[in-house]
């Protein structure tokens, strides 16, 4: 149990925590509990969790089994997607290797000690496309070596021994050298971290940062991102499920993204994930549409790949995919097609509705049918990579742009631009890694209200109090907000009636109040309410 606890705690913590592992804190794993279940209560109560529910239901689903549950600290262990034995474990053909740890660390902080079931048949097909790849086993490896800093990767077996060796124990050595080299690492690390002068090696340096989510990115893809990008286009309400149905779904995806299998068997195994993933929602009837919907679908290595090809590889790679030459016109239009949100930090998982409408209206301009225009999408040759800094970057000089439009009376171009900086700071918002205060969702509140996108401005602003466990003080530090930026724009726009920068500041906060009040998964006073919705 000590064991379970230092890793747990080096996974959700950082190494400074280690020092107190012996030492625990239990008024601050309560007010985590807290925060967690506040966040949790609104979530199940959203209108998009409820409106799941409803269809689970017509499916013949019981809800209640695999909805998320919020009366301990079930939404902690989502936390543990950022380790590596998550996302080896997942992108090596379903999640064996984190079957064991995640029922261990959901019963060490109260998710409850229920057996996670394996699917058979998901695992079957995940080996069988390995070896059906003649790389499948070395991409094996690779993969696992790619996820990992130096010290804790393993070496590749030579190559007669991993001739005779099955896909499967493959995985169970992976497995079994990845144990034992993170023990070794943790010992190594805690016991130098005890002397005076510690003289840590570089590899030991690199662990440490990379346990603590400060390593370098590089040419790393983010499997588990990536995976929720997926699920999200397949129409996945992942945070209404609980930490063990979420897990199985992630992993099927990344299996389904990862996947290191081309042609029939690729395209096989796919057509399975999505299938295992539409079960595991409690949706299957929308199983064969999300089979369909993969086979044109890259994975994640041929989506950076296609996002660093040059015009004419692209041009190039699209035509073999198509098996067709393009016209003069087609070429112009999957280069202007992938152009569409450069600069934006937009990119696969992240692009806009109006992002992907643009795209698809360029593609079909030029003569590709809609099969086409799917395929050059999906394989990535039509988009690029997203980037968090280059979001908040472009959503910062949008947002400036649009405050001077809306000050200058020009409220159509002002509101266009707000919406241009709410897509891209959307980016920052998604990116599980990056760090939120309850500044930057007051930001999001702001921008969204601004492009008149006032529900989500509303669930923005209701997570600037995450922070606060006791619902009734979070309750009234929103009213507090609401109302005195109420009066203080109701003041100024009665003192400038002729200014339309005033009145609209003014309108916006209104339709914020009113979507607030409306949340159904926040619950304020009526007598507050009341006096939020006075002019």
């Amino acid at each position: 149990m000590n064991q379970l606890l230092i890793f747990l705690v080096s996974i959700l913590f950082s190494y400074s925590a280690l020092a107190q592992v012996c030492d625990p804190n239990p008024h601050k794993v309560k007010a985590l509990a807290d925060i967690s279940r506040n966040t949790c209560m609104q979530t199940l109560q959203s209108k998009e969790c409820q409106d799941l529910f409803k269809k689970m239901r017509a499916n013949g689903e019981k809800p209640e089994e695999k909805a998320l549950k919020c009366t301990n600290q079930s939404s902690i262990s989502r936390a543990f997607e950022a380790s590596w034995d998550y996302t080896s474990g997942c992108a090596t053909g379903g999640w064996t290797f984190v079957k064991d740890s995640f029922v261990s660390i959901g019963t060490a902080i109260g998710e409850g000690a229920a057996k996670i079931v394996m699917d058979m048949e998901a695992e079957k097909a995940a080996n069988a496309a390995c070896e059906a790849d003649p790389r499948g086993k070395e991409n094996l490896f690779k993969q696992y070596n790619s996820s990992v800093p130096k010290i804790l990767q393993v070496p590749m077996p030579k190559p007669d021994v991993m001739k005779k060796a099955s896909c499967a124990t493959v995985k169970g050595i992976l497995h079994l050298q990845s144990v034992g080299k993170k023990n070794e690492a943790l010992t190594v690390v805690m016991r130098k971290r005890s002397l005076k002068n510690p003289n840590f090696t570089a590899d030991e340096k690199e662990y440490m940062d990379w346990v603590q989510g400060n390593a370098p990115k590089a040419q790393k893809i983010d499997l588990v991102g990536m995976a929720k990008a997926r699920l999200k286009e397949m129409g996945i309400q992942l945070d209404c499920y609980n930490s063990k149905e979420a897990a199985a779904m992630v992993c099927e995806a990344i299996a389904e993204v990862a996947s290191f299998a081309g042609g029939p068997a690729g395209a096989a195994l796919k057509a399975a994930k999505a299938r295992n993933i539409m079960k595991i929602a409690g949706v299957a009837a929308d199983a064969e549409k999300a089979a369909v919907a993969t086979r044109t679908v890259a994975s994640a290595a041929d989506l950076a790949k296609a996002a660093k090809l040059s015009n004419s590889e692209r041009l190039l790679a699209a035509e073999k995919s198509l098996g067709r030459k393009l016209t003069d016109q087609q070429e112009k239009a999957l280069i202007q097609a992938h152009e569409v949100a450069a600069g934006t930090g937009r990119g696969y998982g992240t692009y806009s509705k109006t992002d992907i409408a643009e795209k698809t209206r360029i593609l079909q301009q030029a003569g590709f049918n809609s099969t086409e225009r799917e395929a050059l999408l999906r394989q990535g040759l039509a988009g690029s990579l997203s980037d968090t800094k280059a979001a908040r970057d472009f959503a910062n000089k949008a947002r400036l742009e649009a405050d001077k439009l809306r000050v200058s009376g020009n409220i159509p171009e002002a509101t266009a631009s707000y919406r241009k900086a709410s897509d891209s700071y959307e980016v920052f918002i998604a990116d599980a890694k990056a760090a939120k205060s309850s500044r930057d969702y007051w930001v999001g509140a702001k921008l969204n209200a601004s492009a008149e996108r006032y529900d989500k401005a509303a669930e923005y602003f209701i997570k600037t109090e995450q922070a606060t466990a006791r619902s009734d003080v979070k309750a009234q530090n929103i009213f507090e907000a609401l109302n005195r930026e109420k009066n203080e724009l109701r003041v100024i726009a009665a003192k400038n009636p002729g200014s339309k920068s005033a009145q609209k500041n003014y309108q916006d906060h209104r339709k914020l109040i009113e979507a607030v009040t409306n949340n159904k998964g926040f619950q304020l006073g009526d007598a507050w309410k009341r006096e939020l919705l006075k002019p």
